[in-house]
């Protein structure tokens, strides 16, 4: 009697040793993340992969069952099990999760525009030359509102020209006059879904918070100091701007007023001898 080899048993086995080895894993990093796969090309993700492994950490590209187990074994983690609904890989590294995330946006890269593409932001041409002979390169550029003539036979972009405004749809004329001039206006990023330390769970708007933080700190830092200048209201930072000015302020009372003090004396006779000899040479 010939025995048949379950593979759905076999199958089952390799997931479960699959998830006690990446919960063995996971003990040994600080930092635990979510990275969304979505719309991120392989390339992207084998190089950042590589660059993950050369700083210690590791990135799982795991079933979504394997992951989700994973998460479920950590208590603050099980939470998140719902975000493995779409294309995930999971990261153990050293690195904060703020670290990791500054990491991929080191790492992005420029692309090409498509058809349907959304623009993020205004995307203008400047003024100048441009490599292209004439030819059609000229009807396509004129086609996807790129202001241009023939100048020393080259074509040159003889006005700046606004391609598409931010929110803007990108239609098939204005993809090809921007791949004609060979400009890539959009980047590809990992981007995580979130990040835990162990203690704290940081969602990607968080950890993006990082971006106008110092900004933001050191303008609210301006804005309290010249608040408090202006106010006369002491506190340890600005003590010593107020004492100066009151100094200054002083000295001037003093001078105008001619009151004789011991920071005041110098100058008082130093101006009664300025006048007196502007006075001796009048007689």
């Amino acid at each position: 009697m010939a025995y048949k080899t379950d593979i759905n048993k076999t199958e089952i086995k390799r997931k479960t040793e699959q998830v006690k080895k990446v919960i063995a894993d996971m003990k040994k990093f600080k930092t635990v993340a979510l990275l969304d796969l979505r719309k991120l090309p392989d390339a992207l993700l084998q190089s950042l992969r590589q660059k993950v492994r050369q700083k210690g950490g590791h990135v799982y590209v795991l079933k979504k069952p394997v992951i989700s187990r994973v998460l479920a074994a950590d208590k603050k983690l099980a939470a998140r099990v719902g975000e493995c609904n779409k294309p995930v890989a999971l990261i153990l590294t050293d690195q904060s999760p703020y670290e990791l995330n500054t990491f991929f946006k080191e790492h992005r890269k420029k692309r090409a525009a498509k058809i349907g593409d959304i623009a993020v932001a205004d995307i203008v041409i400047p003024e100048g030359d441009t490599d292209l002979p004439p030819g059609p390169a000229l009807s396509e550029l004129k086609a996807g509102g790129v202001n241009v003539q023939i100048k020393a036979g080259k074509i040159i972009v003889s006005k700046e020209s606004m391609i598409a405004r931010s929110g803007e749809k990108l239609t098939e004329p204005k993809v090809k006059a921007l791949q004609s001039l060979g400009v890539q206006p959009f980047e590809i990023m990992a981007s995580l879904v979130f990040g835990s330390d162990g203690e704290y769970i940081y969602s990607k708007e968080l950890l993006d918070l990082g971006d106008t933080v110092n900004a933001d700190m050191a303008a609210g830092l301006s804005q309290a100091m010249n608040l408090s200048l202006n106010t006369g209201y002491p506190t340890q930072q600005n003590i010593n701007l107020l004492l100066g000015d009151a100094v200054k302020q002083a000295m001037n009372v003093s001078l105008n007023a001619n009151v004789y003090s011991s920071s005041s004396i110098e100058q008082l006779l130093s101006s009664a001898i300025r006048q007196g000899t502007a006075l001796g040479k009048l007689g």
